[in-house]
This record gives C-alpha cells, structure tokens and sequence, in this order.
C-alpha cells in the first residue's frame, strides 16, 4: 500500500528544490490522502504545451516522455526522479489487480483556480531613468500615481512588511490578486 508521510516530504524536499532551482522554477511540494506527493508548478520559464485550459495541466507522468519535448520534458523527467528518491520502490501488477508501491507521483503545472505564471527570463530590461521625490523616493520619469501609492512608497521597509503581514492575514484573496496583477503589470511594463 502506497503511503508517504510528512518525513518522507521532509527527506525529498531538498532534492526537489534543487532540481525546481536549476530550472529556475518555483513550486509547492504537498502530500494528497497520505499516498501521493504532489508538486505544483506556480511559475517559471519553461513553455509547457499541454494544458487543459487557462494554465493548467495535470501532468501524466507514465508518459511524459510521449507527451512533452526539449527543455519541459527534461526537467519533467528530473523532478519525477526527484519526487521518488532514492527509497522509490514499485511492484504493481496489474494483471493480479495487486498495487504496491513506496507512493505516487503527481506534478501540476498551475492550479485549476491560479494558472501557471510563465516568466521571460531571456528578456532584456530596458534602463528606466528616475528621478527624485522628497524623501529620497526614486520614481519613474513621467511616473503617474494616487496618493495611496505614495503613501506605501513613503512607508520604511518595517511599515511595508507589517503593511503586507496584516493584508495576507485578513484579506488573503485580496493579497493574491494584488500580487498577480502586480506581477502582470511588471511583465506590461518591460514589453
């Protein structure tokens, strides 16, 4: 019977780590009804092509090789090594309906309610000229803001971090979508 416990998370994490660093990925490493690890991809460089729509993809590791090709397949293939360890074990039998293994293996690239986020890392940035404000706040030439923004650009970095720390804990939605549509906003603004 498959079972994987938070130790045995805990013992894979780093090996799944490094190989979601080497690509330049980043991800969230989970256990589903004690059986199955799960790694879900929430952004990063790699271009997958399979999707079910809006960003989403369950990716079906008996045949990656099949399905995907160059840079996504190889680093498919690395993670899925990566999530078995070295204490993998498989002796499944179908045909005797007899299933025993060490755990199962899932990789989702996004989630079905937050799409995949992908990066262009090759991108160059363009230079942008600033100029200053009182205080020493540094802003885009020809930059248009509210006062609200101002206000947080005033803030010390402690006011900034407690700021963000009261926003996550009483309106999480409310953080998530700011960061997602800040994170388009900068990816509009280097175009």
């Amino acid at each position: 019977m498959a079972y994987v416990s938070q130790e045995n998370k805990a013992e894979l994490a780093p090996a799944i780590k490094k190989v979601l660093n080497k690509y330049g990925m980043k991800g969230s490493i989970s256990i589903r009804h004690h059986s199955t690890l799960v790694v879900t991809l929430q952004s990063g460089a790699i271009q997958f092509e399979h999707s079910h729509g809006d960003g989403y993809t369950q990716v079906n590791v008996y045949h990656i090789e099949s399905h995907y090709e160059g840079h996504a397949k190889a680093f498919l293939l690395e993670l899925l090594a990566a999530m078995k360890g070295p204490s993998y074990f498989n002796n499944d039998d179908a045909m005797t309906d007899y299933f025993h293994r060490s755990h199962y293996t899932d990789i989702n690239i996004g989630k079905w309610n937050k799409p995949y986020f992908l990066q262009d890392l090759h991108k160059p940035k363009k230079a942008k000229v600033a100029k200053k404000m009182s205080k020493g706040i540094k802003v885009p030439a020809k930059a248009t803001f509210t006062p609200a923004v101002e206000d947080i650009a005033r803030m010390t970095n402690n006011q900034r971090d407690k700021f963000v720390d009261d926003m996550v804990r009483s309106y999480p939605n409310l953080a998530d979508e700011l960061l997602t549509k800040i994170g388009f906003g900068l990816m509009d603004a280097e175009a």
